[in-house]
């Protein structure tokens, strides 16, 4: 967790920060990255650094998080656009990011988010049950006619989506697949959750 001194900048100057340290992270494990790269880039001194995060970890990690749920929002508000056909909500996001520039800072984030070691990405955040994405989660599940047992499984069923969306960008980039290739590989998850794969 970033410390106060972090958290108390001005919206301009975190982003400016967060914009270093994409830059710094999104094609390298934190392992290759020095700390010295990223206060030359800040032009501050070692002990700024340290004044805003606990180690290199925390300034990773605290990324991760941030790019995380700015795309988790966007997969959602993907899906709410086409709120009658949830996965055509999924398919045009995937069809979005497959078109990006790739030296974009979205596509940069998309990078360091489907690093194969990367478990940050992957960690479930607590969401209280009266938060708008979680109303917003379940309107979706309504309105699509898929029936939960619990708002845990509801909640267990969004990670499972996003997990879903990722692993098929993941998939995409690794294998520098066009639009098309990634489409209809899409297309055959979302036949597999639908219709299942066992022949009766």
């Amino acid at each position: 967790m970033p410390k106060e001194t972090f958290l108390n900048l001005s919206v301009e100057k975190k982003a400016h920060i967060e914009q270093i340290l994409l830059e710094n992270f999104y094609n390298r494990h934190v392992s290759q990255v020095k700390v010295s790269e990223i206060v030359e880039a800040m032009q501050m001194s070692r002990g700024a650094f340290y004044k805003y995060f606990q180690d290199l970890e925390d300034a990773y990690t605290y990324l991760i998080s941030k790019c995380s749920i700015s795309i988790h929002h966007a997969i959602l508000s993907s899906i709410q656009q086409h709120e009658q056909d949830f996965f055509l909500g999924i398919e045009q996001f995937l069809i979005y990011c497959s078109e990006l520039d790739r030296h974009s800072d979205y596509w940069k984030k998309l990078q360091l988010l489907t690093q194969n070691n990367e478990l940050q990405a992957m960690k479930r955040t607590k969401m209280a049950p009266d938060s708008p994405m979680v109303k917003q989660w379940f309107a979706l599940l309504a309105t699509n006619h898929f029936e939960m047992d619990s708002p845990e499984e509801a909640l267990s069923f969004l990670y499972f989506i996003m997990s879903l969306v990722m692993n098929s960008l993941t998939d995409c980039i690794v294998n520098n697949w066009t639009t098309a290739e990634l489409i209809t590989d899409f297309r055959f998850r979302k036949q597999w959750l639908i219709d299942g794969i066992a022949k009766t």
